[in-house]
């Protein structure tokens, strides 16, 4: 692109500004000589008086290294910054005593009997929480959340949750856990066309627009420890 000529840029205006610069120039040099001379007859100046000194030692003292802010922790069950998130699919990667407790989820949910989905809550280590709230028995607790009014909506959710992407919160950690599905620890609007599929077995198109909306997955999850423990089946926080 061709660039504007500024106003300085002709002859005449280029031999008006040497012009001028060199006239400023001799009247500066004039009134230097001038100041240099001082006034005429002007008495000559008190010789400069000798003002005493003190030397001042200063004891040296190490200076402090400068110490690094802390690096920031990133929020439970999200990724560090910059990491990927981890995920994975089936059995793959995850410990024996944790693929042995989805497997019985699956096999119990699968059956359509609400009972024996009870005998693995009862073999457990600790009863899985449901809900964040008081919920009495569990098994009336899933029935009454289901919508066919017999628990076989939860066991299908459970089956599509257990069957999608898992990852894994806080490792290394006393709260290490294995969840799915693997979306939690996902943004929604980062989803590629295949987690999309997915996602849209376990939730409708309406309700992962909300999800995306909120920022976060917020469907049913389920979570187990690396020891096998089954601790929850419920609804994202």
């Amino acid at each position: 692109m061709a660039e504007h000529a500024s106003p300085l840029d002709s002859p005449w205006d280029a031999m008006v500004t040497r012009g001028t610069r060199s006239l400023a120039r001799g009247a500066v040099v004039a009134f230097a000589l001038v100041v240099a001379a001082g006034p005429l007859g002007a008495a000559p100046s008190d010789p400069p008086k000798k003002v005493g000194t003190e030397r001042i030692v200063v004891d040296p003292k190490p200076s402090t290294p400068a110490v690094a802010p802390p690096a920031a922790t990133p929020s439970p069950g999200q990724p560090a910054s910059g990491a990927a998130a981890e995920i994975h699919k089936g059995d793959d990667g995850l410990p024996p005593a944790v693929a042995k407790m989805r497997k019985r989820l699956l096999d119990a949910a699968y059956s359509g009997d609400l009972q024996r989905l009870k005998v693995v809550m009862q073999s457990n280590e600790m009863p899985p929480v449901f809900s964040i709230n008081e919920i009495g028995d569990p098994i009336e607790y899933l029935k009454a959340q289901s919508g066919d009014g017999a628990g076989l909506e939860l066991l299908a959710i459970l089956t599509d949750v257990l069957e999608g992407s898992w990852t894994r919160i806080k490792p290394g950690t006393p709260q290490e856990m294995y969840v799915w599905p693997a979306f939690v620890a996902v943004p929604p609007d980062s989803l590629t066309p295949d987690q999309l599929v997915e996602i849209y077995k376990i939730v409708t198109s309406s309700d992962f627009e909300e999800m995306k909306v909120v920022g976060k997955y917020t469907f049913y999850t389920v979570g187990i420890g690396p020891d096998g423990t089954w601790h929850w089946f419920k609804l994202a926080d």
